[in-house]
């Protein structure tokens, strides 16, 4: 029998066929270590699994992951189970975004990249409720990023004493209180004029190549950036940098940020 999350929506707990479960449409990790996946395979199979993934049902007896992917993915190609356990959750297409992002913020292995993707994720899904916001910007990041520095652009002018029309202000107290409250409410809180000012500018300033080697090398923040200064001075150096196992990554990049200064 369906029983209520604290969250308000029904789930319950069931062994599903690892075949009727289709992948998330909400998952922004794009590069899976195989090594580490065949050892998650190996300890689902000595000790079980910890953790069920987190899917919801779709037409046809079919099922939708929205948690859970590495676990999926050891399991379908490293052992020979057909089943795994999961909590079946009953829930909207905004309640399964943001179940997702919060989920891999959670993580311990994701890289900064990720967190951000994540982190916009969450505030587009909980934003999105106010139909004005949905008309910014054509994709999340586009209206995470505008709405934020309309309210830090707001934020300053009322900070510096200049005069601001009543429509502004009252649009500015409209969106900002949410939004705080949403920044409070992350797995990991922070404040939104640190997020838009240190965060956001690695998802929009950062080229795509620059980003994916961070996910694929699970590289924080500032070696992110490093790297990033590190495509644009030897696009060669760069490829060959990133070849390498993480290990030396790290090093190497580490190694080029004392160069720097």
């Amino acid at each position: 029998m369906p029983i209520t999350d604290p969250k308000n929506y029904p789930f319950s707990f069931s062994m599903i066929d690892i075949k009727k479960i289709d992948p998330s449409p909400y998952q922004h990790r794009k590069y899976f270590d195989e090594n580490s996946l065949r050892e998650l395979g190996a300890s689902i199979l000595r000790d079980g699994l910890i953790e069920p993934i987190i899917i919801r049902p779709q037409k046809k007896g079919r099922f939708q992951l929205i948690a859970g992917e590495r676990r999926l993915r050891a399991i379908k190609n490293y052992t020979d189970m057909t089943n795994i356990q999961a909590k079946i959750v009953v829930v909207d297409d905004l309640q399964a975004r943001r179940i997702s992002s919060a989920e891999n913020l959670l993580r311990e292995d994701l890289s900064v990249i990720e967190i951000i993707e994540s982190t916009v994720d969450i505030i587009d899904v909980e934003m999105s409720k106010e139909p004005e916001y949905l008309t910014v910007g054509k994709t999340p990041l586009e209206r995470v990023v505008k709405l934020l520095s309309k309210l830090d652009s707001i934020r300053v002018s009322k900070n510096m004493g200049s005069l601001i029309s009543k429509a502004t202000d009252g649009r500015f107290h409209k969106y900002v209180e949410p939004v705080e409250t949403i920044f409070k409410n992350l797995p990991k809180p922070l404040k939104w004029q640190s997020f838009l000012v240190h965060d956001l500018l690695l998802l929009t300033d950062i080229p795509s190549k620059v980003q994916k080697a961070s996910i694929k090398h699970g590289l924080n923040k500032a070696q992110t950036k490093a790297l990033a200064r590190l495509e644009q001075v030897s696009g060669k150096v760069f490829h060959d940098v990133t070849q390498k196992v993480l290990s030396r990554l790290k090093i190497r990049i580490l190694i080029f940020c004392q160069h720097l200064r």
